[in-house]
């Protein structure tokens, strides 16, 4: 311990030489007195020393470092050659990669906005088993019992669960709101028809006992178990699988088991569609719904069938009289759907109202959600739990829409026309069903936060701002006006849900060979370069959280998909390449070109396939349609072209896309409604950055503006106004208009010109009614006609503009901008400019706001 002592001695005194460097003398006591404490401290230790070996002198020990230190480099680069050559073969073959990339169990959560607490509802003890592409339903394992192998569908089906369906048509008649409406019906029939109240009372009680029976659904245990036998046996023969995740029934099953009423909304694609609900919920013992169907369904025998699988049946025209409400008629379907919600019924309603004719959803209609939500503010359910649905298939079991949106009128179902159907069906192949169930959510939750968003909005005492529900009043099927307040928080709700089931909609491998060979291949590629593009947009559409409803080898799936679509609707020809070599030809090898069916009336139902995946990039194609646009005298220049020196507002580029967004309104349902489309609209130009096809202009401030700025945030309580007042400086985009970044934007301009041209020769058309009027249907035919001509001309480029439902929402549009005024006439809807755009140049003006979207740099 001495000489720990006389070393920490040593380091007190060298702290005092350096802090006393005057006294010289102190170099030499400091010097002697280490020499000492060395030489005391070496004698101590007891270490024995080869008298041989001779002491290494500083250049030796520097050497010997040097050469440990390259040692140990070189073993560990030894080690690592070691291991990547022990990997190399596995590396190499890579026995256990999987096909596919992992997926969760369950897809489709809730909105975490508007309904925070059901996003933890009934998710959280599901079991998280990994089966990314769902079981196929029409598959059933055998028991172990000798009948069971045997007869495994008929052991299957007998052992299934039976619910209770009771029947409300008492408790309907009786209900006071019913006996009011009979009560105002009579009268208004005593008033017209001249007779006594007494005769038009009980003509008014007979007719409302005539439309429940009508109405009324009658499920039935028994029937529901044979059609569930016969659909096992039938849907084989045409479809290879109806998929759908076990997470999901395991989660309906837990909200089955929850006590209050399923609401299943979903998306109609076909009249398959309520037949798969119903068997998936059978197969797998969950109570099935009462199903809001079009009364044209009612036709002999399959009605029945419908009626007593729970289809309940609207008539499609509520209102006989144009302008004159059917009070009786609603008052029997309001009671009849809120008598059904308390005696514990699910309920199954088409959110569209109709199947889509376009592959794009619908706009909701909210006519049974509004009673649905009557029910829960008047107390007769306690809550419900809305459930987003999507449905899709390989091919349309229903055929095509194309008579339809070529401007001929539907053809009413007949039970000749069902028997052709259902015969032509069972001979055909279309491929996969998929169906996805989304996270149910409260009705109460969400009613509740767009009551508060209007509470907002509206500066009122908090008193008169809750939404209050009376009996007569406040549905869509009331007999009063309905507040507008009511009506933007039912459209609210229906228009999320809508959202919800487009983000989770299954994509198809039709879908996406349809999307590809439209909008990138539409003269034509090689098999080759239609996998390769498949194989991309595949990932792409894995790294947005797409639900891809294909597994397995690209080139498996791609010619899954032409065989499914066929040959009208895709050409697929074997050509043989031939080369030459020293003036002769060689034979070469053999190669598919495969080119998309793009004349009429094919590339219509091609373009329904399609837009299953436009909805995916609709925000990308808004902006980049939006950035053409608003760049249309800088595209010209060349020279900027070259340099790279073609630059974008932001602020510009989102007052763009908002315009555009407000024209395709009626179109695509481009955020929830909990969402600001600012918002997203910047996102979308900020994930566009991060691909390169636009960079950020990132500004240089010199060094004093920076510092005043800074300076400037410590007076927060300044009285400048003008400081305050300030906005953020705008940000500038550079725009990357060559290689492969310009065909990328023009890749996402390309998939909204259809509809562009569409609604500009649907403004040119408003010319016509300058100083007329026309019927809807007449002037429909006059759009027709326009971009007929011009597609003949070569100005239209796109068949599928020529199509009736994007005629009638660009209609709708110019109601909405009031431009266009309408009145109804025998049922008839008259069109008619009103006074201040009854001209020319006001209509011209029209035709020039969405003409400028119509612009682009490789076509015009």
């Amino acid at each position: 311990m001495d000489g720990f002592i006389e070393v920490f001695l040593f380091f007190g005194v060298l702290f005092y030489f350096f802090n006393f460097s005057r006294a010289s003398n102190m170099v030499d006591i400091v010097s002697t007195r280490l020499q000492e404490v060395y030489a005391n401290w070496e004698t101590r230790t007891e270490v024995k020393r080869n008298p041989e070996s001779a002491r290494y002198s500083i250049d030796e020990l520097r050497r010997i470092g040097q050469q440990s230190y390259r040692k140990k480099i070189h073993d560990r680069e030894q080690a690592r050659k070691i291991r990547q050559n022990s990997l190399f073969r596995i590396k190499e073959t890579e026995p256990f990669s999987p096909l596919v990339k992992n997926k969760p169990s369950f897809l489709h959560y809730c909105c975490n906005s508007c309904t925070p607490a059901s996003r933890n509802l009934l998710v959280n003890t599901i079991n998280k088993q990994h089966m990314p592409f769902g079981q196929n339903l029409l598959v059933v394992n055998p028991g172990v019992s000798l009948f069971s192998k045997v007869f495994y569908y008929i052991s299957h089906v007998s052992n299934l669960k039976e619910y209770d369906y009771p029947k409300v048509t008492q408790t309907v008649l009786e209900d006071e709101r019913l006996k009011d409406a009979i009560k105002l019906a009579a009268w208004e029939t005593a008033s017209n028809e001249n007779c006594s109240e007494k005769d038009a009372l009980a003509k008014a009680k007979a007719r409302a006992k005539t439309i429940l029976e009508n109405m009324e659904a009658k499920s039935s245990n028994l029937l529901l178990k044979i059609t569930t036998w016969l659909l096992y046996k039938l849907l084989p023969c045409f479809i290879k699988s109806a998929v759908v995740l076990p997470s999901q029934i395991e989660m309906l099953n837990k909200a089955n088991e929850a006590g209050l009423p399923l609401i299943l909304l979903p998306l109609h694609r076909s009249h398959l569609d309520y037949i798969m609900m119903s068997f998936i919920l059978v197969v797998n013992n969950i109570r099935t719904p009462l199903i809001a169907a079009g009364d044209n369904l009612r036709i002999p025998f399959f009605g029945r069938i419908l009626r007593c699988l729970g289809a309940f049946f609207i008539k499609r025209r509520i209102d006989p009289v144009a302008g004159r409400k059917d009070v009786l008629y609603r008052a029997t379907l309001h009671t009849y759907i809120m008598e059904s919600l308390r005696a514990g019924h699910n309920i199954e309603v088409f959110i569209e109202g109709g199947r889509t004719r376009t592959g794009k959803p619908c706009m909701p209609k909210g006519g049974i959600l509004s009673v649905i939500l009557d029910a829960y503010m008047d107390g007769i359910i306690e809550d419900a739990l809305l459930v987003p649905v999507a449905i899709n298939y390989d091919r349309l079991v229903d055929g095509n829409f194309v008579r339809e949106q070529l401007g001929q009128p539907k053809k009413m179902e007949t039970f000749l026309s069902t028997i052709k159907a259902i015969w032509s069906t069972l001979r055909g192949d279309y491929g996969i069903v998929k169906v996805d169930f989304c996270q149910p959510f409260s009705l109460r939750e969400m009613l509740k936060y767009f009551q508060n968003q209007q509470n907002k909005l509206v500066k009122t005492p908090p008193s008169q701002k809750t939404l209050k529900s009376t009996m007569s009043s406040s549905s869509l099927y009331g007999t009063d006006v309905i507040a507008e307040e009511y009506r933007l928080l039912v459209d609210s709700i229906a228009r999320h849900v809508v959202y919800d089931c487009t983000s989770s909609m299954p994509i198809m491998s039709t879908n996406v060979v349809a999307f590809l060979l439209l909008n990138k291949f539409r003269d034509g590629c090689t098999l080759d370069k239609l996998v390769e593009a498949f194989d991309a947009m595949r990932n792409d559409l894995e790294v947005r959280d797409k639900d891809v409803a294909f597994c397995g080898e690209s080139i498996d799936i791609v010619n899954h998909a032409l065989d499914i679509l066929g040959p009208g609707l895709v050409k697929q020809q074997r050509q043989e390449i031939t080369e030459a070599v020293d003036g002769q030809l060689v034979k070469s090898n053999f190669i598919t070109a495969i080119r998309p069916v793009s004349i009429l009336p094919n590339v219509i139902e091609l373009s329904y396939y399609s837009n299953t995946v436009l909805t995916c990039y609709i925000m990308d194609s808004v902006v980049v349609t939006s950035l053409y646009a608003e760049l249309q005298s800088q595209i010209h220049d060349s020279m900027a072209i070259t340099e790279n020196n073609i630059t974008v507002s932001k602020n510009r580029l989102i007052e763009r896309s908002l315009k555009l967004c407000d024209i395709l309104k009626y179109e695509f349902i481009f955020c929830k409604p909990c969402q600001e489309i600012e918002h997203l609209i910047a996102e979308t130009i900020d994930n566009l950055s991060y691909t390169d096809m636009i960079n950020l202009v990132e500004e240089v401030h010199l060094q004093e503006e920076e510092w005043s700025k800074r300076y400037a945030r410590n007076f927060d309580d300044s009285s400048d106004e003008e400081y305050h007042n300030t906005k953020p400086r705008d940000a500038q985009y550079k725009v990357n208009l060559i290689s492969e970044h310009a065909q990328r934007m023009e890749f996402l301009h390309v998939l909204l010109r259809p509809l562009i041209d569409t609604y500009t020769f649907s403004a040119f058309t408003l010319r016509k009614l300058v100083g007329r009027s026309l019927a809807e249907r007449d002037l429909v035919q006059e759009v027709l006609s326009e971009l007929k001509t011009n597609l003949d001309r070569g100005i239209v480029n796109y068949g599928e503009s020529l199509c009736v439902d994007p005629i009638k929402n660009s209609l709708k549009l110019f109601e909405k901008w009031n431009v266009l005024e309408c009145h109804s006439q025998e049922n008839v809807k008259i069109f008619y400019l009103k006074d201040e755009y009854d001209t020319d140049s006001a209509t011209t003006k029209i035709f020039d706001t969405i003409a400028t979207f119509k612009w682009t740099r490789n076509v015009d």
